[in-house]
């Protein structure tokens, strides 16, 4: 009888613009005992694209290592798009947090308008 794989659940941690940047990111990851890789599209890496959507290069794990592989590359976590409001004053997008969406209100980090999330919806 063999021993059955488990079928692993891969995500994204990063993107990198280019292979080296991310084999270098993937092997600080299996150095921290994290299963890593990195994955460029076929075409990409085909025709050696190295800038541009081509060029882009995915660091990806395991899903459960997900959280840990992003503290130790200090990535952020990409924003919630249901957080995310746009200023009507300026149009800048402005992610909320629980407490600005408890309060009904925020002041706009760049045009510093205080705005009701009444007026928004």
């Amino acid at each position: 009888m063999g021993v059955q794989m488990e079928e692993l659940t891969w995500a994204t941690v990063i993107e990198a613009n280019g292979m080296i940047v991310a084999e270098m990111l993937a092997e600080r990851l299996k150095a921290a005992n994290i299963p890593a890789q990195a994955i460029q599209e076929s075409v990409g890496s085909t025709f050696a694209f190295t800038g541009g959507p081509l060029g882009t290069v995915y660091v990806r794990v395991p899903v459960q290592y997900l959280d840990e592989a992003r503290e130790l590359l200090d990535v952020e976590e990409p924003a919630d798009e249901d957080d995310i409001v746009v200023c009507p004053e300026c149009e800048s997008d402005i992610e909320l947090d629980d407490t600005e969406w408890e309060q009904g209100w925020f002041v706009c980090p760049v045009c510093n308008t205080r705005v009701s999330l009444d007026d928004l919806f």
